[in-house]
């Protein structure tokens, strides 16, 4: 039987003045992942760029370095107009998003 691979934690969880935005962040992961699929499904490069280099910042900002990698990558595969790469990168986006939940979850 294949171990589900472990939670995600931000890196600065423990930083209390943070608590607040990274509740809303990670409750927000899922409307940004359902975007940026959209965004995929239409083909909308310009878009998709736009969706994943914002939340790429911030993924960044909050001690999540799994994330902006990622979501630097469907950047990058938006400005290439990469149908295959970008579908590629939200597929892990998908996973990613589901750990961070997990992480989440299990510290409180």
């Amino acid at each position: 039987m294949t171990q589900a691979p472990p939670p995600i934690r931000s890196q600065r969880e423990h930083e209390t003045e943070l608590e607040d935005v990274l509740e809303a962040f990670i409750l927000g992961l899922g409307g940004h992942l359902d975007d940026l699929q959209e965004a995929v499904l239409a083909q909308d490069w310009s878009h998709l760029a736009t969706l994943a280099s914002a939340l790429s910042r911030t993924s960044d900002e909050l001690g999540y370095p799994a994330l902006r990698e990622t979501l630097t990558q469907t950047a990058g595969a938006a400005g290439r107009a990469d149908v295959e790469e970008a579908h590629k990168a939200v597929a892990e986006l998908t996973e990613l998003v589901q750990r961070v939940r997990r992480g989440h979850h299990s510290a409180a």
